[in-house]
Protein backbone atom coordinates (compact mmCIF):
# COMPACT_ATOMS: atom_id res chain seq x y z
CA UNK A 1 0.00 0.00 0.00
CA UNK A 2 2.79 2.17 0.70
CA UNK A 3 4.02 1.70 -2.66
CA UNK A 4 0.82 3.11 -4.10
CA UNK A 5 1.09 6.37 -2.14
CA UNK A 6 4.45 7.07 -3.40
CA UNK A 7 3.57 6.36 -6.95
CA UNK A 8 0.57 9.10 -6.12
CA UNK A 9 2.87 11.43 -4.55
CA UNK A 10 5.32 10.74 -8.18
CA UNK A 11 2.39 11.53 -10.47
CA UNK A 12 0.76 14.43 -8.37
CA UNK A 13 4.14 16.15 -8.69
CA UNK A 14 5.08 15.28 -12.52
CA UNK A 15 1.61 15.87 -13.65
CA UNK A 16 0.27 14.08 -16.76
CA UNK A 17 2.70 12.50 -19.40
CA UNK A 18 0.94 11.41 -22.08
CA UNK A 19 -1.10 12.77 -24.81
CA UNK A 20 -4.82 12.22 -25.55
CA UNK A 21 -4.33 11.08 -28.43
CA UNK A 22 -6.27 11.68 -31.19
CA UNK A 23 -7.78 14.66 -29.56
CA UNK A 24 -4.31 16.24 -29.94
CA UNK A 25 -1.43 15.14 -32.25
CA UNK A 26 1.12 13.20 -31.09
CA UNK A 27 4.59 13.44 -30.65
CA UNK A 28 6.50 12.52 -33.63
CA UNK A 29 10.25 13.36 -33.42
CA UNK A 30 12.46 14.11 -36.81
CA UNK A 31 14.20 10.11 -36.71
CA UNK A 32 10.52 8.66 -36.89
CA UNK A 33 9.86 6.82 -40.05
CA UNK A 34 6.56 6.44 -41.38
CA UNK A 35 4.92 5.29 -44.87
CA UNK A 36 6.95 5.95 -48.11
CA UNK A 37 5.58 8.08 -50.92
CA UNK A 38 6.65 7.80 -54.47
CA UNK A 39 6.85 11.00 -56.87
CA UNK A 40 5.32 9.34 -60.26
CA UNK A 41 7.26 11.87 -62.03
CA UNK A 42 10.49 10.88 -60.77
CA UNK A 43 10.19 7.27 -60.88
CA UNK A 44 12.28 5.55 -63.63
CA UNK A 45 10.79 2.03 -63.00
CA UNK A 46 14.44 1.07 -62.77
CA UNK A 47 13.30 -1.67 -59.69
CA UNK A 48 16.17 -0.54 -57.22
CA UNK A 49 13.84 -0.03 -55.01
CA UNK A 50 12.29 -3.52 -54.95
CA UNK A 51 16.03 -5.06 -55.05
CA UNK A 52 16.26 -2.80 -51.95
CA UNK A 53 13.25 -4.47 -49.90
CA UNK A 54 13.83 -6.61 -47.68
CA UNK A 55 10.08 -6.89 -46.49
CA UNK A 56 8.91 -7.61 -50.07
CA UNK A 57 7.01 -4.35 -49.88
CA UNK A 58 7.29 -3.17 -52.90
CA UNK A 59 7.36 -5.32 -55.97
CA UNK A 60 7.29 -5.26 -60.12
CA UNK A 61 5.17 -6.86 -62.32
CA UNK A 62 5.64 -6.78 -65.83
CA UNK A 63 2.05 -6.99 -68.16
CA UNK A 64 1.20 -6.53 -71.93
CA UNK A 65 3.82 -3.99 -72.32
CA UNK A 66 3.80 -2.23 -68.93
CA UNK A 67 5.78 -2.05 -65.91
CA UNK A 68 4.03 -1.82 -62.84
CA UNK A 69 6.04 -0.50 -59.65
CA UNK A 70 3.42 -1.93 -56.95
CA UNK A 71 3.82 -0.62 -52.98
CA UNK A 72 1.94 -2.43 -50.41
CA UNK A 73 1.63 -0.52 -47.03
CA UNK A 74 0.85 -3.41 -45.27
CA UNK A 75 4.03 -5.15 -45.49
CA UNK A 76 6.28 -2.27 -45.08
CA UNK A 77 8.34 -2.18 -42.26
CA UNK A 78 9.26 1.59 -42.90
CA UNK A 79 12.91 1.01 -42.97
CA UNK A 80 13.24 3.45 -45.87
CA UNK A 81 16.22 1.25 -48.07
CA UNK A 82 13.99 2.06 -50.83
CA UNK A 83 14.84 5.56 -50.20
CA UNK A 84 18.29 5.31 -49.64
CA UNK A 85 18.78 3.64 -53.09
CA UNK A 86 16.62 5.35 -55.50
CA UNK A 87 18.70 6.84 -58.00
CA UNK A 88 16.00 9.43 -59.16
CA UNK A 89 15.06 10.55 -55.77
CA UNK A 90 11.41 9.44 -56.63
CA UNK A 91 11.11 7.77 -53.34
CA UNK A 92 10.16 10.01 -50.28
CA UNK A 93 10.21 8.99 -46.68
CA UNK A 94 7.00 10.37 -44.63
CA UNK A 95 6.12 10.61 -40.87
CA UNK A 96 2.74 9.51 -41.99
CA UNK A 97 2.02 6.73 -39.68
CA UNK A 98 -2.21 6.86 -39.47
CA UNK A 99 -2.76 4.01 -42.23
CA UNK A 100 -5.97 1.91 -41.21
CA UNK A 101 -8.02 1.44 -44.13
CA UNK A 102 -11.51 -0.52 -44.67
CA UNK A 103 -10.09 -1.45 -47.81
CA UNK A 104 -7.22 -3.09 -49.34
CA UNK A 105 -7.10 -1.07 -52.24
CA UNK A 106 -6.38 1.86 -49.90
CA UNK A 107 -3.10 0.51 -48.51
CA UNK A 108 -1.69 0.20 -52.30
CA UNK A 109 0.53 2.03 -54.84
CA UNK A 110 0.86 1.86 -58.28
CA UNK A 111 2.98 3.58 -61.13
CA UNK A 112 2.18 2.38 -63.95
CA UNK A 113 5.30 2.51 -66.59
CA UNK A 114 5.42 2.16 -70.78
CA UNK A 115 7.88 -0.43 -72.05
CA UNK A 116 10.50 0.31 -74.33
CA UNK A 117 11.08 -2.29 -77.35
CA UNK A 118 14.05 -3.55 -78.77
CA UNK A 119 15.07 -1.35 -81.78
CA UNK A 120 15.88 -4.66 -83.39
CA UNK A 121 13.90 -8.09 -81.98
CA UNK A 122 10.26 -5.66 -80.75
CA UNK A 123 10.87 -7.25 -77.42
CA UNK A 124 10.29 -5.14 -74.15
CA UNK A 125 13.07 -5.00 -71.96
CA UNK A 126 13.33 -1.20 -70.37
CA UNK A 127 10.99 1.70 -69.10
CA UNK A 128 11.27 4.58 -71.82
CA UNK A 129 11.87 6.73 -68.51
CA UNK A 130 14.35 4.45 -67.65
CA UNK A 131 16.03 4.63 -71.13
CA UNK A 132 15.79 8.14 -71.13
CA UNK A 133 17.70 8.57 -67.42
CA UNK A 134 20.06 6.38 -68.64
CA UNK A 135 20.96 8.59 -72.17
CA UNK A 136 21.01 11.79 -70.38
CA UNK A 137 23.84 10.34 -68.05
CA UNK A 138 25.45 8.65 -70.63
CA UNK A 139 24.52 10.00 -74.19
CA UNK A 140 27.64 9.54 -76.91
CA UNK A 141 28.40 6.83 -78.93
CA UNK A 142 26.90 4.27 -76.38
CA UNK A 143 23.61 5.89 -77.45
CA UNK A 144 23.33 3.78 -80.20
CA UNK A 145 23.46 0.60 -78.31
CA UNK A 146 20.63 2.02 -76.11
CA UNK A 147 17.31 0.93 -78.32
CA UNK A 148 18.71 -2.26 -78.38
CA UNK A 149 17.51 -5.18 -75.50
CA UNK A 150 20.30 -7.00 -73.92
CA UNK A 151 20.47 -10.10 -76.08
CA UNK A 152 20.34 -7.83 -78.86
CA UNK A 153 23.33 -5.73 -77.30
CA UNK A 154 25.45 -8.42 -76.68
CA UNK A 155 25.27 -9.31 -80.21
CA UNK A 156 25.93 -6.20 -81.80
CA UNK A 157 28.80 -5.65 -79.25
CA UNK A 158 30.36 -9.18 -80.00
CA UNK A 159 29.79 -8.43 -83.97
CA UNK A 160 31.88 -5.01 -83.33
CA UNK A 161 34.41 -6.61 -81.69
CA UNK A 162 34.77 -9.38 -84.40
CA UNK A 163 34.60 -7.13 -87.45
CA UNK A 164 37.19 -4.76 -85.55
CA UNK A 165 40.03 -7.18 -84.18
CA UNK A 166 39.46 -10.18 -86.31
CA UNK A 167 38.70 -8.94 -89.11
CA UNK A 168 35.09 -8.90 -90.25
CA UNK A 169 34.98 -12.86 -90.12
CA UNK A 170 37.27 -13.70 -92.71
CA UNK A 171 37.59 -17.19 -92.57
CA UNK A 172 40.55 -17.49 -94.20
CA UNK A 173 42.40 -15.21 -91.91
CA UNK A 174 41.07 -17.63 -88.71
CA UNK A 175 42.74 -20.64 -90.29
Amino acid sequence: MANVFKLLSIAARTGRVTRRYPYEPPLVTEEFRGRVWIDENLCIGCGACVNACPSNALTIEEEGGRRVVRYFMGRCIFCWRCVDVCPTGAMKGTREFELSSDTLEDLIDDVVHTMARCASCGKPFATRRQLDYVRSRIGGPADKYLALGPECRRRRVLKAFETRFVGGGDEERMA
